[in-house]
């Protein structure tokens, strides 16, 4: 089995909650991020981190897709990750792929080009509503 190598692309919360974990794991990972201030300053901090667009092939080969185990979209941009997806799963078909989409419609679409796993956020969001609604009147 391949040594692992996590892509992560998009470094907001959900990309750095991913980070994190995977540093406490000791796994290793690669960001791609579209902000240079958060690049410049993630860099400074040890992060390996390319400054870029995740629809870029050179920017995907360059964070190391060739030897990628897992590739995270933590991106906030539904077009985006859709497009990644289908551009990714040509390039290396058989790379997992965690997609964020934030709505139902995306992710459906994300999952039918390949993703292997999708989270929603409405979907999540719609669960919290109902999590503390149902608290609130006496369910769980």
């Amino acid at each position: 089995m391949a040594s692992p190598h996590v892509i992560i692309a998009g470094f907001g919360i959900p990309g750095r909650a991913v980070a994190d974990l995977l540093l406490h794991r000791g796994i290793p990972f690669v960001v791609i991020e579209r902000n240079e201030d958060v690049v410049s300053r993630c860099a400074r901090g040890g992060i390996q981190i390319h400054t870029g667009d995740v629809l870029n092939e050179s920017i995907l080969r360059e964070a190391g897709l060739d030897r990628a185990t897992l590739l995270i979209l933590a991106i906030p941009d539904d077009q985006t990750v859709i497009a990644t997806v289908e551009r990714v799963k040509r390039l290396k078909p058989d790379l997992p792929i965690i997609a964020r989409c934030i709505y139902t419609s995306a992710g459906l679409q994300a999952t039918m080009h390949g993703a292997d796993e999708v989270i929603v956020a409405e979907q999540v969001v719609a669960r919290e509503f109902t999590r503390i609604v149902g608290a609130r009147f006496g369910g769980s």
